[in-house]
């Protein structure tokens, strides 16, 4: 199975939650269970319930955080170039059909996030803009419409340190 591709910073992101979870949240909602579980019936002990399907929810999590750790490459995105669109690149785009400049973030599946225009390496504008070079202009089609895009710049993502 091929990694995923995620920066160093997504990496340090996913590693601290997977942290919290496992070292602070999951063994309080395990506390909180056994103290619910000495009240008696559990059958309807809505701590109790509570208490477990918390616990059910974190291992999820915890699982789903787990297979993105094992399964992902890190990159520092510092140590690539971005003469060309790369992963970790910042990509300004004149957009011809609403006539306005865009702006797109190439990061890996786990990092995404459409209302900050952060785009998957792996989605379909991501794999057209890997390898464009600066005043490429090209055209993707999405669905049945045909966008045309020229690249106005490139650069490195500065990722936020929140």
């Amino acid at each position: 199975m091929a990694k995923e591709l995620i920066t160093s910073f997504g990496y340090d992101k996913i590693l601290k939650e997977f942290k919290q979870l496992l070292e602070v949240e999951k063994p309080y909602w395990v506390k909180e269970k056994k103290i619910a579980a000495e009240h008696g019936d559990r059958s309807e002990n809505a701590e109790y319930i509570t208490a477990k399907a918390e616990i059910r929810n974190l291992d999820k999590r915890l699982r789903f955080l787990n297979k993105i750790i094992n399964n992902s490459e890190v990159i520092d995105i510092s140590k690539i170039p971005h003469k060309k669109v790369n992963f970790g690149s910042q990509v300004i785009l004149f957009d011809f059909n609403e006539k306005k400049e865009k702006v797109f973030i190439i990061l890996g599946t786990h990092e995404t996030n459409p209302s900050e225009n952060k785009i998957s390496n792996k989605s379909p504008l991501g794999k057209a803009l890997l390898g464009k070079e600066l005043n490429d202009e090209f055209e993707f089609r999405i669905n049945e419409t045909i966008k045309e895009y020229e690249v106005l710049k490139i650069e490195e993502y500065k990722m936020d340190k929140q």
